[in-house]
């Protein structure tokens, strides 16, 4: 099983580094809640603790990110031009099955973003998954652990 996720995240890196963002929708469910909580330089316990009380970076569900995809679209999406280069690096993959049919899936990430010619910049933290493998992978919640505490700019998908 852990051959098969891994493939799949390093599929899913590929889709994003490629903007191939219509086919990486394909492997989002259409319940999903795709969330960053705000990270605090506190201790873990207190984080942990205090994570569901306090607004997140984000909290995007499959719609919004469809409009955000769309939007890329546009010309509206000044972010995105010229477009963002990206190269994501997935590793530390670990996979746990829950009794509901999902897989609790960890996992660290990298992704270096580049921008013109000198705007550069570095994200890095851990992700916690929930896939469903109901014949078809799809992705049903993603928390994003951001290592920074302020992040600027957050306008690519991790």
């Amino acid at each position: 099983m852990i051959h098969d996720i891994e493939r799949l995240l390093f599929h899913e890196a590929h889709l994003l580094d490629s903007g191939r963002y219509r086919e990486w929708l394909e492997l989002l469910a259409l319940n999903l809640r795709y969330w960053a909580p705000v990270r605090a330089n506190v201790s873990r316990a207190q984080e942990k603790q205090d994570e569901t009380q306090r607004l997140p970076l984000f909290d995007e569900n499959k719609a919004s990110l469809i409009l955000r995809v769309d939007r890329l679209d546009t010309e509206l999406a000044w972010t995105e031009i010229p477009p963002t280069r990206t190269r994501r690096f997935i590793s530390n993959i670990t996979a746990d099955t829950e009794q509901d049919g999902l897989v609790l899936v960890r996992s660290n990430f990298m992704v270096f973003r580049s921008r013109s010619f000198r705007e550069e910049w570095l994200v890095v933290g851990c992700r916690e998954d929930k896939w469903s493998t109901g014949g078809k992978w799809l992705l049903r919640e993603r928390k994003i652990l951001v290592d920074h505490c302020t992040v600027e700019n957050l306008s690519l998908f991790l």
